[in-house]
């Protein structure tokens, strides 16, 4: 009997369409289309070739049949079209259109066998080659034809393989075989030409072992020659390498570039039979080979790599049964071999990692199944997307077609298929299995507790069993074209295309359940219970309870209506009290999504784990539903990291549970696989893949969905079958797969094919009834949602000890540790419940776990855990405890170096424990307590303990060994070992005990031990004489013990060993010297200075005062600081004064912060205060300083400006005053210094009104006139200064200067605008005399404003200017306002000019009348005087005008100064 898997492959002969015995040369499926072509030959002469076309089910095309008089040498179907290429043993080629049915030959190139037919990528190429060697390139029409001319031909050595240069898509494109790769890349046909539509690259081996590349020109270039006839020719276009395997087994690497150049990377001897041998590519840069031998030998190319899988670890092979032909199926990674034995073999790509493998590369392979099909293999060929197997056996051809083991859980009855046409029945209660042989090929199962039904999809057969007896017969068959089969009690309900038919066993069409043609045509049905669910392709599923004579709809919805973009519906499942329903629904990328619908109310949800968390509005349609109960944060975060989980897998099956309404399984894996077909719910596919997983959920009555736990499925299992609580129950592998794997079945008895597994919240409930079991999955929904009370509400009958600690190490992997206190209570373990509280304390959530599992025993998952948390410290601690001390040491190590010594301590201990002495001592030696620890380990074994000091060289040790010899008595040992430890204090009081004292001075002496001086000294100076009271001494002062030594001195009077010894004692010892030395009136010199090193120094001061030691009064008074007492300082500085020491005078009070006296003594004594000195009588200001403080600080400042300024250190002043606040007292020391820029700047800085002003007042004394800088400081310091009258004053002042110097009285008008503007503004106490001004200051503005008309108004109207001019010289304040002599000098020029002399020499005359002691010449121009007396006959020196420099001139007739220098000097 063959042992139960999950998916086989059912063997299918294809039909015979001849007549007589055929063996078969050749076979070839069309990749696209379930097309087999088989080319045939008479067995007695090869005279006879035949090729006939068979479809994927084996039927024989009768249209499509080929015969020729010669043999097929090859053949190859066209990469789209349904069309096939023939060579033929005459050189004839022959094309047929499977779609046309038309047969095209060309025979008038070739002339010898051809050897090898190749179309190019696109299909509208062929390329051929003949033994002859010729090599012809054809052009194809779309039918299929070849065009009479080639395109090109070439005459070669005979030739045997070709290969196309191809080159594979980028890395980021899908997989070929992909669901989307057609979506993906369907933009490219529409938008992108393709270059390989007419390539004819490929490579070309012949006979002789030439390497031949034929490029897009039509070329036949030579690129190597590999010295041996051909066997095989491979070329990856993933790696672009080519591979050549020589008939001596030698393998060569060509590495390929896109010009076709070949380098090769390699050769190497093959193992192998070289005739027999095939060879092929696997997956990446791996070839497979076999050659009549029972094994399969891989080459990885990339990593050199080798290895053999050997069919006897795999199946019970006959004798010398031998593998005689491979293929591989790159899609889904399969392997295929087969045997003489009549065997097909399959394995599956796995890709085990080269560093991680163990088994030398086996592990990269997952056998699979096998298939026997009862005649020696000798061909094996995989084709189509439906993974049909093409099988040559002599002269018979099968097909085999990968096959869903189909299985069935129900009433605690499971069914599996086992073969084909076997099915395996178990009952679980009573444990009897049947084993059933049908005559049906086996496509769907359905039990129930005493019938089976099993279809083929054309026909049904229904069987009965007994629950405790091994008897099994037919209940019915009969013939129905039916995709689903169910039972309920005597009926059997089958799904046809549009209906749900219910019939007899025998049958019988009893009543039918009509879908509509736009309900569509029925794709899934089920019956749990007395409940019938079915879901057609449209959508639209129905619900019937079926317990009554007649059906009766309880429920019906069209999720076409509902779901935008409804996916296709695959599988629908009812749960056991028919109220809601499961769907399964392929969305476009294949993946299945779930759905729930409430049959009561109508509400359906979308299965989504990113919703799981929150409330279900969002995912639920057609109803309103209600929000999770109350979620404690614990289980909310579980629930987080559940949905994080799950939204990484995809789903593949579903199960509701047999008695709970609430429970549903689903099988999932993980959604970066490559996506396989889903199960429909019939059946599983073979195998446990990698990654598959059990999520187990639960949905409640308000169409709430929550996680309760995602499980593993164990390796060992083959597929799922479903749930009935407290079990889930699985397929198992077979027996043989299992034990490869190292991995115990699940059952004892041999004949069982499937395994239960207890779920996990029922372990310990496998034997409880139905009252316990309901108890604890009430407990399991509430947990699992937070619902603490109502959980423990429900399980609080449940005794059961086991039951509680299972639940507790439930709450390990769940992260429930406030579950785990209350199972933990109910357990009565007090001390694990203990530990687990004190356990709080730790922040990391795993530790906390880890310490859990320890107490329930889990040493492995709190390993887990404590690594996870990274708390090494308590890891170390977990392994000390479990005596793992290798991997705690080792952790310490690495990752924990602070307790490493704890961790070697505590291992001593371990280790002395046990009695592993040189371990404990090594232990010790690390952690460093071995100065301790080994000698009290040791002390009762003297012997050892010596050995150990012996070979020991830490002082520490032999200074203990040395001890204990001196309490033992044995001094002299105990020096030596002291000696060795270096313990030269120990080494001095033995030998002083022993009164060896030379030796013990020595010691003392060499070793510089200040213990030891000490000791020795002490030694000396009790009862010694005077010599040893001097050794006392010196050896006091080598350990540095002052006191004793100066106490020594003072006793015996070793004066001239006190002085030295007191300067380097402490202060008190110096003290204690001084008040010696003061007792003595020789020896006050020695007093003061200890009392000044002491510190001292007003004591000093006075025996200084008192002894008349003035030498060393001026040393000391260095030493004299502020918080010295104020009479000793003043005396000192009367003292220095006394003898002209202004300067060391000077800096005493200022080191003592008599800043007053300082200034006083400056001042009377005339010293001169440099900045140096005035900064160090500077207060620094302190941060908390009060405001008397602040005050007098000031006055001192403002003192010491003062000074400086009486000093003449005017800058030096002005900083005081600034540091002071008195900015203007600072400007005005500034002033005084007459530096401009600092003045000015000093202003600018200073923002203060006064000093604004000061500075503008200053600026005025200054040349302003000549510097236009000056005048805009003086502007801007008035303003700022808001010194409006001041600024008024200096515009007119401006305006003045304009008329006196310049003679622009425009200028002068301007200026006196302003000076009016700045009156206007201006404020003060004496408002009417400003009134006053400003009144004057407009008449005087007006005049000066006629003047300037006059003047300028003299160009164009001489006579209004001259009359204007005469009419100013009536106004009584002209003089005020505009120099008169410019009035008369105009109107004298004017009147010369004219002719009028009489008129200009009268005005002449009244103005000398107006001003008699002013210069004429000063107004007129010195030659219109003398043009005037010459007119008038008046003699020049008796007139009116005597000369002078000429300042005025008519306007238009002005000259330069120059040359009215020069006529003065003419009138001189």
């Amino acid at each position: 009997q063959q042992i139960a898997r999950m998916a086989v492959y059912f063997s299918q002969a294809v039909q015979q369409s001849f007549i007589g015995s055929k063996s078969l040369v050749l076979l070839d499926w069309h990749r696209s289309y379930g097309l087999l072509a088989v080319a045939f030959k008479d067995e007695h002469s090869d005279a006879d070739g035949l090729v006939n076309f068979y479809s994927d089910e084996g039927e024989a095309l009768k249209s499509a049949s080929i015969h020729r008089s010669v043999m097929t040498e090859s053949l190859q179907w066209h990469p789209d079209k349904k069309i096939i290429a023939i060579g033929w043993q005459s050189g004839e080629i022959t094309t047929y259109s499977d779609t046309d049915h038309e047969i095209f030959e060309q025979s008038s190139i070739h002339r010898a066998a051809v050897g090898f037919l190749q179309w190019n990528k696109a299909g509208s190429r062929l390329i051929s080659g003949d033994k002859s060697g010729l090599l012809v390139v054809w052009r194809v029409e779309p039918r299929g034809q070849l065009h009479p001319i080639p395109l090109h031909q070439h005459r070669i050595q005979p030739l045997m393989h070709c290969v196309l240069h191809t080159t594979t898509l980028p890395s980021d494109r899908p997989r070929p075989g992909d669901i989307s790769v057609l979506e993906a890349y369907s933009w490219q046909r529409k938008s992108e030409p393709n270059p390989e539509t007419n390539s004819i690259c490929c490579f070309c081996a012949s006979s002789e072992g030439v390497v031949y590349y034929l490029n897009n020109s039509g070329e036949c270039l030579e690129r190597f020659r590999v010295g041996g006839q051909v066997h095989s020719f491979l070329f990856s276009a993933e790696k672009q390498l080519l591979v050549v395997i020589t008939t001596d087994m030698n393998l060569i690497q060509f590495a390929s570039n896109m010009d076709g150049q070949l380098s090769q990377t390699s050769k190497v001897k093959l193992s192998g039979r070289n005739k027999s041998s095939q060879i092929r590519w696997t997956e990446g840069a791996q070839l497979a080979s076999c050659s009549n031998e029972n094994t399969i030998r891989l080459w990885d190319l990339e990593n050199t790599e080798n290895y053999a899988l050997n069919i006897h670890q795999y199946i019970q092979a006959i004798p010398n049964e031998a593998v005689t032909c491979i293929d591989y199926e790159p899609k889904r990674g399969i392997l295929a071999a087969g045997t003489n034995g009549g065997n097909v073999l399959m394995w599956q790509w796995v890709g085990t990692n080269v560093g991680e493998s163990q088994t030398g590369g086996t592990d990269k392979w997952e056998f699979k199944t096998f298939t026997s099909v009862g005649i020696p293999v000798d061909q094996v060929k995989w084709g189509t997307d439906k993974q049909l197997l093409g099988v040559s056996c002599g002269g018979t051809v099968q097909i085999l077609s990968e096959q869903v083991m189909n299985t069935h859980l129900n009433d605690e009855v499971s069914a599996v298929q086992v073969s084909p046409t076997e099915m395996v029945v178990e009952c679980h209660k009573t444990g009897m299995i049947h084993s059933l042989r049908t005559d049906v090929n086996i496509k769907g199962t359905f039990v129930t507790k005493e019938y089976l039904a099993v279809w083929s999809g054309k026909k049904v057969a229904v069987y009965s069993f007994s629950q405790d007896k091994p008897q099994t017969r037919v209940a019915g068959t009969f013939a129905a074209e039916t995709s689903n089969v169910a039972v309920y009690e005597q009926n059997l309900y089958t799904a046809s295309k549009t209906q749900v038919e219910v019939r007899t066993f025998q049958g019988t069409l009893k009543q039918s359940l009509v879908f509509t043609e736009q309900e569509g045509n029925l794709e899934s049905m089920t019956v749990v219970g007395q409940y019938l669910v079915a879901g057609t392709t449209a959508g639209v599923v129905k619900a019937w309870d079926i317990s009554r004579r007649e059906p009766k709809a309880t429920g019906s919805i069209n999720l076409a209506g509902i779901l935008p973009k409804c996916p296709r519906l695959t599988s629908v499942k009812c749960n056991c009290n028919g109220s809601k329903v499961s769907i399964l629904l392929q969305k476009d990328n294949g993946c299945l999504q779930l759905t729930i619908w409430d049959v009561e109310s109508d509400a359906v949800r979308v299965f989504s784990p990113a919703s799981l968390t929150s409330p279900p509005e969002g995912d639920t349609i057609n109803g309103a539903t209600a929000t999770l109960p109350d979620v404690t944060e614990s289980a909310l975060v579980e629930q987080k990291r559940l949905c994080v989980e799950l939204e990484r897998l995809c789903i593949l099956s579903h199960h509701w549970d047999a008695s709970d309404p609430q429970l549903l399984v689903c099988l999932t894996r993980p959604d970066n696989q490559e996506r396989r077909q889903s199960e429909d719910g019939r059946g599983m596919k073979q195998g446990s893949e990698h990654g598959h997983a059990l999520t187990v959920l639960f949905v409640t009555q308000y169409m709430n969905v929550v996680v309760n736990s995602i499980v593993p499925m164990e390796t060992f299992y083959s597929g799922f079958i479903g749930i009935s609580i407290p079990y889930l129950y699985f397929g198992r592998k077979p027996r043989s797969l299992v034990a490869m794997e190292n991995v115990a079945a699940n059952s004892s008895d041999p004949a069982s094919v499937v395994a239960r597994q207890t779920v996990r919240d029922f372990v310990g409930l496998e034997q409880g009834d139905a009252r316990a079991l309901q108890a604890m999955l009430s407990f399991s929904f509430n947990s699992t949602v937070g619902n603490m009370d109502e959980a423990f509400k429900a399980i609080k009958l449940i005794k059961s000890h086991t039951v509680w600690e299972n639940m507790a190490k439930m709450c390990v992997k769940t992260q429930r540790l406030d579950v785990a206190a209350t199972c933990l209570g109910n357990m009565g373990n007090a001390r694990a419940a203990k530990v687990v509280r004190e356990s709080r304390s730790i922040p990391e959530m795993e530790a906390r776990l880890a310490v859990l599992a320890v107490q329930l025993g889990m040493l492995v998952d709190a390993e887990q855990l404590y690594l996870k948390s990274k708390r090494y410290d308590l890891l170390s601690q977990f392994y000390q405890a479990s005596g793992q001390w290798q991997k705690a040491l080792e952790i310490c190590e690495l990752n924990d170096r602070l307790h490493l010594k704890t961790a070697y301590h505590c291992y001593g201990r371990y280790s002395e424990a046990l009695g592993a002495i040189p371990a404990a001592i090594n232990s010790y030696e690390q952690a460093g307590t071995h100065r301790f620890e080994v000698p009290r380990m040791l002390l009762d074994d003297p012997v050892e303990l010596e050995n150990y000091v012996m070979k020991s060289k830490d002082k520490s040790i032999r200074k203990w060994w040395a001890e204990y010899l001196e309490s033992m008595g044995d001094f002299d040992m105990a020096l030596q070992f002291y000696e060795t430890a270096k313990d030269y204090l120990s080494m001095v009081r033995i030998l002083c005990f022993s009164d060896n004292l030379q030796r013990a001075i020595s010691v003392a002496e060499e070793s510089g031990c200040k213990a030891a001086a000490y000791h020795l000294a002490r030694k000396l100076s009790i009862d010694g004489d005077k010599q040893d009271i001097a050794k006392a001494i010196h050896f006091y002062i080598k350990a540095q013990c002052y006191g004793p030594a100066i106490q020594l001195a003072k006793e015996h009077s070793f004066d001239d060993h006190l002085m030295n010894l007191a300067l380097l004692s402490s202060q008190e010892n110096m003290v204690d010297a001084a008040k010696y030395f003061e007792g003595n009136p020789s020896t006050q010199d020695k007093a003061i200075m200890l009392y000044h090193k002491a510190g001292e120094v007003s004591k000093a001061l006075e025996l200084c005062f008192e002894h008349q030691q003035y030498d060393v009064l001026e040393q000391l008074a260095e030493d004299l600081t502020e918080h010295s007492d104020p009479a000793m300082v003043g005396r000192m500085a009367g003292f220095l004064v006394s003898h002209e020491q202004m300067e060391k005078a000077l800096n005493l009070l200022v080191r003592t912060r008599r800043y007053g006296e300082a200034l006083d003594l400056c001042m009377d004594k005339h010293v001169t205060i440099t900045e140096e000195l005035a900064e160090r009588m500077t207060i620094p200001k302190g941060a908390n300083e009060s405001e008397d403080e602040a005050k007098k600080k000031n006055e001192l400042l403002e003192k010491l400006a003062e000074c400086c300024m009486a000093q003449g250190s005017y800058h030096l002043a002005t900083k005081k005053f600034t540091q002071a606040g008195n900015k203007t007292k600072a400007m005005k020391a500034l002033l005084k210094s007459g530096d401009t820029d600092k003045i000015v700047f000093f202003a600018g800085v200073s923002r203060q009104k006064d000093v604004y002003i000061l500075a503008g007042n200053y600026l005025q004394t200054l040349e302003w006139m000549k510097d236009p800088e000056i005048m805009k400081n003086i502007i801007s310091f008035y303003t700022k200064g808001k010194a409006m009258e001041l600024l008024a004053g200096f515009y007119d002042a401006c305006a003045q200067v304009e008329i006196d110097e310049y003679q622009n009285y425009q200028k002068a008008v301007g200026a006196l605008n302003e000076a009016l503007n700045c009156l206007s503004k201006a404020k003060g106490k004496n408002q009417a005399a400003i009134e006053a001004k400003i009144t004057f200051l407009k008449e005087r503005m007006a005049l000066v404003e006629k003047f300037a008309k006059a003047r300028s108004l003299y160009q164009e109207d001489p006579e209004e200017s001259v009359r204007q001019c005469s009419a100013l010289l009536d106004e009584h304040s002209l003089d005020a306002a505009v120099r008169v002599g410019d009035v008369y000098g105009l109107l004298i020029e004017h009147y010369s000019h004219v002719g009028n002399y009489q008129q200009a020499y009268a005005l002449m005359g009244e103005l000398h009348d107006r001003l008699p002691t002013i210069n004429l010449a000063f107004y007129v121009d010195a030659k219109t005087i003398e043009t005037i007396h010459k007119a008038l006959g008046i003699p020049l020196g008796r007139g009116v005008g005597g000369g002078g420099v000429v300042t005025h001139k008519l306007p238009g007739n002005e000259i330069e100064e120059e040359d009215a220098e020069e006529v003065d000097d003419e009138g001189a």
